[in-house]
């Protein structure tokens, strides 16, 4: 009948308006709600009934029932705030929180109130843990998949990899002089010029053997010279010369080697017919011996031991630094090959007579102290055999080479010193000039290593090991003997240097796995003692502009031996394989010093520091960069900060370097990337996060669960997860939190409609229990 209908069309609109007026209720009551959306109802007419009319059939309403009922996500005002890990999204997108006691429980949200909570985790107020990517320190980019977010409380200490030393070196500095002065007399009348073989040493402990040819004309008062380079006999090489005739008294040559400038001075050279004398430079001590090997000329004395090897040996006089005379003993033979030598060097024998029951050499109490040794040694591609007398650092020298001596016993080409009274020509002694440098002159046995007068300029910071302890740093300057020319000197506390050579018995010892050979320098402990401390050792060049040409001729200590190690040659470029097996520059180009404070075991002394044995020791030495605002890269290269020599004080304009002690949390930020960065108290800024973001093909079609959450349903499709600003993705707002997107008026004056509808169909309620009640009272 119609009027039931009637009464059922307006109980419908009654329940639908109420609804409606239920919807505006939530979205004014979360008008203060953290990042609320609101929510909009719909209506529509319910399935319409079909009725006879006058002009056929008709349809008749049966009322109002509810649409649809969605989210709005459009975007709400931002509210500034004092915590840092307040977020907002700028755009679309959701944030992911996950229920840390659920396996797989994602949860979306636009409310950014997070905290972190005792665990260190990022978390919402109902304990939900924000999702984001690791952020890697080296990339600065994310990685990983989608996990809880977890502020580290701490910061663990990082060891210093690269030094950044920015320096201004006055370019008013004077240049060093090095002056050999010649002494002695020579005989004017004497057709044949004095000639005398001297030998200067470079930093690397190379020889640079050279002749003075000396002839004075009385008449004129001028003198004639030609000093040569006689390091390879067979091609010497002419490095100054005069054959007119000067009244000068010196001449300035450049070491093949290291490019240094040598002043030879013969002002003290006088003339004396009847009285000459030999000429000399004043050294005292005796640091090169030359001699013919047994295959040329045989030696005076051989022996055979017990197992049978005969060895040639020798006992040579020579003097030390103070002048005393000190008996080295020489024994060598040639090994299988027939190519390479084993050798030993003695010191202060006690008897000529060799015992035959011993073994070897070594085996041999009567040889004395042992110096040196080694097997299977090619001579002439590893150079001269180093060794030092017993208990100095004084290094000498011992050399066979065909190329570098006589050999064919004569003296045309070697002249001797020191002789000890036979004409024994198989071997020469000569005296040698150490050049002095920054290298030459630290010696860590004094309170004062390196005295002031040794250096112009010196800087100081601090790096850290990986236990984040901080370690001093210094690195000197001082200008060489070449204009434009310094050279700099890398130190570090030498009561702190813990690298393997210094607490080794004997440190200095070599072996190469493809030959066979090995070599030991028994008597090196004292001269690796004194280098201690020493980390990196080299020259810089500078154009006329006061710019950085190059590294060049740079040496590093190898941690397993003490060795001094050239890592960059004299010509600036990069040893390709030096010989403590470590690059020569680092990653960024820079030359590499390798430092140990930890004390890290080279396992087995003997080998070579790649090796199987020694690979996790080669890992763990600290491994530092040197950083003067100049890489290698095909050819060197300047930054835009950068050493330099001006003509201005000697200053430091910049330096750090990249290690940290441990620190603890001090604060946070959040940039609108969503990277969250931690400041900490050691003076790191890590980036540590970044938040994850996720969008939904249809995010109207959430499920609502509470506590400003939404979940996945089937109708709003799958997440589409993405760093925050890519993918359509919003970006992250700092500090700031999203406010409710509900209009207050919007809501008031829907409010009035609903209140004005549900009225009406209450009307249509009563009226129509009103025509019932007159239908009923027709029956009466």
């Amino acid at each position: 009948m119609g009027l039931t209908d009637a009464l059922f069309t307006g109980t419908s609109g009654l329940r639908a308006l109420g609804h409606g007026m239920s919807v505006i209720g939530d979205n004014v009551s979360n008008l203060n709600t953290t990042a609320f959306k609101g929510a909009r109802i719909t209506f529509s007419d319910i399935m319409a009934q079909s009725i006879n009319t006058a002009a056929g059939s008709g349809q008749l309403g049966r009322g109002a029932g509810i649409q649809a009922l969605y989210q709005q996500f459009t975007q709400g005002a931002f509210e500034s705030t004092a915590n840092p890990t307040d977020m907002a999204i700028a755009g679309a997108g959701f944030f992911m929180v996950k229920n840390p006691q659920t396996t797989g429980g994602i949860y979306y949200t636009r409310d950014g109130q997070f905290v972190v909570d005792k665990d260190g985790y990022l978390v919402n107020p109902q304990g939900l843990r924000v999702q984001g990517w690791k952020i890697d320190e080296t990339t600065n980019d994310i990685t990983g998949a989608l996990t809880d977010i977890r502020i580290d409380r701490s910061s663990p200490p990082v060891k210093t990899t690269k030094i950044d030393m920015i320096t201004n070196l006055d370019a008013r500095e004077e240049t060093r002089t090095k002056i050999v002065n010649v002494r002695g007399t020579i005989n004017t009348s004497d057709t044949n010029p004095d000639s005398y073989d001297f030998v200067i040493r470079d930093i690397d402990g190379q020889d640079v053997k050279l002749r003075i040819t000396l002839g004075y004309d009385s008449a004129k008062g001028t003198w004639t010279y030609t000093i040569e380079d006689i390091t390879d006999i067979t091609n010497p090489n002419v490095l100054s010369q005069n054959t007119i005739g000067t009244t000068s008294t010196q001449a300035t040559i450049t070491l093949s080697t290291t490019q240094e400038q040598v002043i030879i001075d013969w002002s003290a050279v006088t003339q004396d017919n009847a009285n000459p004398t030999s000429l000399n430079i004043g050294e005292k001590s005796t640091k090169r011996i030359e001699t013919v090997d047994p295959s040329v000329t045989s030696w005076a004395d051989t022996f055979t031991y017990a197992s049978g090897d005969t060895w040639y040996w020798k006992d040579i006089d020579i003097k030390d630094a103070n002048g005393n005379q000190q008996t080295i003993r020489l024994f060598i033979k040639q090994s299988a090959s027939g190519s390479t030598w084993d050798y030993y060097v003695f010191q202060n024998p006690t008897s000529t007579t060799l015992t035959d029951t011993a073994n070897t050499p070594e085996d041999d109490p009567v040889n004395g102290t042992l110096l040196a040794k080694g097997t299977n040694y090619d001579i002439s591609k590893n150079g001269p055999v180093n060794f030092f007398l017993n208990g100095t650092t004084e290094k000498l020298n011992w050399d066979w080479d065909s190329n570098r001596i006589n050999t064919d016993g004569s003296n045309d080409y070697s002249y001797e010193l020191y002789e000890d009274g036979n004409d024994d020509s198989s071997y020469s002694l000569y005296e040698v000039v150490d050049m002095p440098t920054l290298f030459n002159s630290w010696n860590a046995t004094n309170d004062t290593p390196l005295q002031s007068t040794a250096y112009t300029y010196r800087s100081t910071l601090f790096v850290y090991d990986s236990l984040g302890t901080p370690h001093e740093i210094t690195v000197y300057y001082n200008p060489t003997t070449r204009d434009n020319v310094w050279e700099f000197l890398v130190t570090c506390n030498p009561s702190e240097d813990q690298r393997d050579f210094l607490r080794d018995d004997n440190p200095m010892q070599w072996y190469d796995p493809a030959t066979d050979s090995r070599i030991e320098i028994v008597s090196g402990k004292t001269f690796t003692q004194t280098k201690k401390g020493v980390l990196m050792y080299g020259r810089l060049e500078f154009d006329n502009q006061g710019n950085v040409k190059k590294f060049y001729d740079t040496y590093r200590i190898d941690p397993n031996t003490g060795d001094l190690v050239q890592v960059i040659d004299v010509n600036g470029v990069p040893l390709a394989s030096p010989k403590d097996k470590y690059n020569a520059l680092g990653s960024n180009g820079y030359p590499l010093m390798i430092a140990d404070f930890l004390g890290i075991d080279f396992p087995y002394d003997d080998r070579a520091p790649n090796s199987n044995d020694q690979g996790q020791a080669k890992n763990d030495v600290q491994q530092i960069e040197l950083n003067f605002g100049y890489y290698y890269k095909d050819t060197w290269r300047s930054e835009s900060v950068r050493t330099t020599q001006y003509a201005t004080s000697n200053a430091t304009l910049f330096y750090d370097q990249n290690g940290f002690g441990p620190g603890a949390l001090e604060s946070i930020s959040v940039d609108n990337e969503g990277r969250i960065t931690g400041i900490y108290s050691n003076g790191r800024v890590i980036p540590l996060w970044m938040v994850g973001l996720a969008n939904f093909n249809a995010p109207e079609k959430l499920q609502r669960v509470g506590g400003n959450l939404f979940k996945e349903t089937t109708h709003s499709g799958p997440p589409v997860t993405g760093k925050p600003g890519t993918n359509g993705l919003g970006t992250i707002a700092p500090n700031s939190i999203e406010q409710s997107n509900v209009d207050l008026g919007e809501q008031f004056v829907k409010m009035i409609i609903f209140q004005r509808g549900f009225q009406a169909d209450a009307r249509i309620i009563t009226v129509s229990d009103s025509m019932l009640e007159e239908l009923i009272n027709l029956k009466r």
